[in-house]
């Protein structure tokens, strides 16, 4: 579990599936996101052991503001990805501590030397988020994923454990 003062960020159990199923279904976030079916979700909570699925939860309130895949937890280049970001509470800074919190247990606790992410290039909130902590483009990657039938180009972005270091 990862705690602050605002949240806490805990693998997510299989009742919360409904709420997880519900913030990737929502229009805020659906052009954004790929859509999984619940049984990937489940797969991803019991058969990858290289997977996290995780819940962020208000602590305030105790209830659930949004969830995040880590994939690559085993990487053997230490190079770890945030798979998927979903929230259905924005604009109140749940992103921007989920991201520090996520940051400092890849770099500290799993000893990465990469974090590393894709975001829809039009998606511009999210991917200035990802900037002003850090993270830097690498590229991208043209009409690389298909997103409610639509072909979009997604960004690729990184941090590296001395770009962590040198910013904490």
């Amino acid at each position: 579990m990862l705690i602050d003062d605002m949240i806490l960020i805990r693998k997510t159990q299989e009742t919360e599936l409904t709420y997880v199923r519900k913030t990737e279904k929502d229009p805020t976030n659906s052009p954004y996101i790929l859509q999984w079916s619940l049984q990937e979700h489940k797969r991803a909570l019991t058969d990858n052991p290289n997977i996290l699925h995780l819940l962020v939860i208000e602590r305030l309130s105790n209830k659930p503001v949004g969830y995040v895949l880590i994939n690559r937890l085993e990487d053997e280049n230490d190079s770890m990805e945030i798979k998927r970001i979903a929230f259905s509470e924005k604009g109140k800074g749940y992103g921007r501590k989920m991201l520090h919190l996520i940051k400092q247990w890849a770099f500290t606790d799993m000893h990465a030397n990469r974090l590393w992410l894709e975001v829809v290039d039009h998606n511009f909130r999210a991917k200035s988020l990802y900037e002003s902590e850090g993270f830097k483009i690498e590229g991208l990657q043209r009409e690389a994923i298909k997103i409610n039938n639509n072909y979009q180009s997604i960004y690729m972005m990184s941090i590296l454990r001395k770009e962590y270091q040198e910013n904490k």
